[in-house]
């Protein structure tokens, strides 16, 4: 009989990394804090948001504009409840399929010139859905916004999964959207689409002698993200019962930028994840300090941390395997398994 090997530097590094998903899983058993579940539910909003900017960024573009498309999922959703009658969920999946609709019509447009001029039309075409958005009194009421409703119950027997109740439905309703996304993504980067993605970024002028059409894949990524960002807006909508102008702009936008960049935008799940915890829980805390700007000055002070102590194109993620290989006295050229792996 054939005894199975069992790596236990590869293994123990996943069973720890698998460690803090099985606690959030279980938070809701241990503490129903609105508070805590709540932070916890809102930190899960932009880590996919900032999955969908590292996507872009796979492909060598720099998206200004992605709090744009939080913007269009939730003012679809919201008016697709709120003024035509639609219940939530299928305002909820419409409001993904539009958002990344127009992600496709725009990336179809603005990709083609790349570079910076692609981040600052992206800039712009946030400023414009805010615009609008203010400004179409008639459909999204302007500056008072909309109210979208709660979610409605889901009845399965006897057992019922009220929204109106507690935020718990809220928070798991949330770690099912954070672990699709994750899947979804993960499987991208471990596909050959993803390799073709980072081939983009790597060396535009090699993949297109290779016969790589790169308007086509940064299309795809660019409508993928759009399609998981929408969800993420649609989400934040419903769960804050109200969506405005003033929610999603430039601030948003950078936000998202930062905490990819912060987790580490070489891991297209891991790193988003957990730049995007980190600063949002960091940033809740402390914006309960009377400093003005604590939170601007947390994230600017986050990002200038990573550009001065870690390497080139590295974040917080990227220092897991250095630990690893700390931990198991293994030289630098011995690969330890990614999160993402």
């Amino acid at each position: 009989m054939m005894i199975k090997y069992i790596d236990w530097k590869v293994t123990i590094p996943r069973i720890v990394a698998a460690v803090p998903i099985a606690i959030l899983v279980f938070i809701p058993v241990f503490s129903t804090s609105r508070d805590t579940l709540s932070i916890i539910i809102l930190s899960g909003v932009w880590v996919i948001a900032a999955m969908g900017f590292a996507m872009i960024l796979r492909t060598g573009q720099f998206s200004m504009g992605q709090a744009a498309f939080m913007a269009i999922g939730g003012y679809a959703s919201a008016i697709l409840t709120v003024k035509m009658g639609w219940s939530f969920w299928p305002s909820f999946f419409m409001a993904g399929v539009i958002s990344g609709i127009i992600a496709l019509i725009i990336g179809s447009v603005v990709l083609r010139v790349g570079n910076i001029y692609f981040s600052i039309i992206t800039l712009s075409f946030g400023e414009i859905v805010r615009i609008l958005a203010q400004n179409l009194e008639g459909i999204t009421h302007g500056a008072r916004g909309l109210i979208p409703p709660s979610p409605e119950p889901i009845v399965l027997g006897s057992f019922e999964i009220n929204f109106d109740a507690s935020v718990v439905p809220y928070y798991y309703f949330m770690i099912l959207l954070v672990a699709i996304t994750s899947l979804v993504f993960w499987q991208i980067n471990r596909s050959r689409l993803g390799g073709t993605f980072f081939s983009l970024a790597a060396n535009q002028i090699l993949a297109e002698h290779q016969g790589i059409y790169l308007m086509k894949y940064r299309v795809i990524a660019f409508t993928v993200a759009g399609i998981f960002t929408g969800f993420a807006g649609a989400f934040y909508a419903h769960f804050l019962e109200i969506i405005t102008p003033y929610m999603l702009g430039l601030w948003e936008s950078i936000q998202i930028m930062i905490m990819s960049i912060v987790g580490g935008v070489s891991s297209l799940v891991a790193g988003p994840l957990v730049g995007a915890v980190l600063l949002k829980v960091l940033s809740v805390y402390l914006s309960r300090l009377p400093v003005y700007g604590i939170h601007a000055l947390l994230f600017g002070g986050a990002v200038v941390l990573v550009l001065v102590f870690l390497p080139k194109g590295t974040g917080l993620i990227d220092l897991w395997k250095k630990f690893w290989r700390k931990v198991f006295n293994e030289p630098e050229w011995y690969e330890i398994p990614s999160i993402d792996e």
